[in-house]
């Protein structure tokens, strides 16, 4: 069996005995590299959850990379988050704050930063407002599976709640555990405390990968018909991932550009603070240089996944 056969494969077999010999012709003349075996994989990905339109072969193949491309790019801008959080954490109450205070080149780099920020949470809303209307009509109407799908990040910010007023509960005096002191500083931050800060950490991360698990699968779910997506407004099923992937190469310049200032203003602080990076206030008490660099790390693979999903949406309107 050769890489094709073997690639072709992947697919449900009611999409090959459809679609196989076309798409194995066109493996034959496009199958160069393997970042198309990757595009090829998602695609296969993508037939696995359930796309069912009726509709000619390369129409089909733009709607399933648009829809994908849309996930991968919403996904990887909730792992930046993730790295924003931990930066505004880093950067709170340090000497970096107090110097933007009077450094307006640095203040200007975060101020950058914030409105890259403001202005790609609005894409991302935006983008996944139709999406959003087509899921949660789907969910009270046809499909209570959907509607477990849609409880998931509920549960999970509810998770985020109860660990967060039990901190503020040990904070304020209410409970008391052994290792454990109301108030910390970089020079009484017992382990008990770096453990509690940590889980809410973990509790965050595993709550947004559950959470966008279960959004993956919800949208993916939709039967991709004209009534199932009436109450998205004026689109229908190609143009409403049409419309998303512009809002996702929003999404995308975004990241870039909070990427770009996050270095810049690094790179400004290192300049103007030494000292503040050679020493442990970073998250958890770590050194301060890790936990910039762990944070800068998580930006460059999520932006570098956005576009990835970026270049195979726009291959697939090319050729479609």
């Amino acid at each position: 069996m050769n890489a094709r056969t073997w690639l072709v494969r992947l697919y449900p077999r009611s999409w090959r005995e459809r679609y196989g010999d076309e798409f194995e012709a066109l493996l034959e003349e496009c199958l160069h590299s393997p970042l198309d075996v990757l595009d090829v994989a998602l695609g296969a990905l993508d037939a696995h959850l359930g796309f069912t339109h009726e509709t000619n072969w390369r129409l089909m193949n733009m709607v399933n990379k648009l829809r994908t491309t849309t996930l991968i790019v919403f996904t990887a801008y909730i792992g930046f988050i993730i790295a924003g959080f931990s930066l505004i954490g880093l950067v709170d109450d340090s000497p970096a704050a107090q110097l933007m205070k009077t450094d307006t080149v640095l203040s200007s780099v975060w101020m950058t930063i914030a409105v890259a920020s403001g202005i790609t949470l609005l894409a991302v809303v935006a983008g996944g407002l139709p999406l959003a209307v087509s899921v949660i009509r789907k969910a009270f109407t046809t499909s209570r599976r959907m509607l477990r799908l849609l409880l998931v990040p509920v549960y999970a910010f509810l998770a985020i709640v109860i660990y967060s007023l039990f901190m503020a509960s040990l904070a304020f005096g209410w409970l008391h555990l052994p290792g454990v002191v109301q108030i910390v500083s970089p020079d009484n931050f017992p382990i008990g405390n770096r453990i509690l800060l940590g889980g809410l950490m973990l509790v965050f991360i595993l709550g947004a990968i559950a959470s966008i698990i279960a959004v993956w699968k919800a949208i993916t779910g939709l039967d991709e018909n004209e009534a199932d997506i009436k109450d998205a407004g004026r689109f229908n099923s190609p143009k409403i991932y049409q419309y998303t992937f512009a809002l996702a190469i929003v999404t995308g310049l975004g990241m870039l550009v909070m990427l770009a200032g996050t270095l810049v203003f690094g790179w400004l602080a290192n300049s103007a603070l030494p000292e503040w990076f050679t020493s442990n206030q970073g998250l958890l008490l770590t050194g301060t240089s890790l936990s910039y660099g762990a944070t800068v790390t998580i930006m460059i693979l999520s932006t570098a996944a956005a576009f990835f999903g970026l270049f195979r949406g726009l291959s697939a309107r090319k050729a479609a």
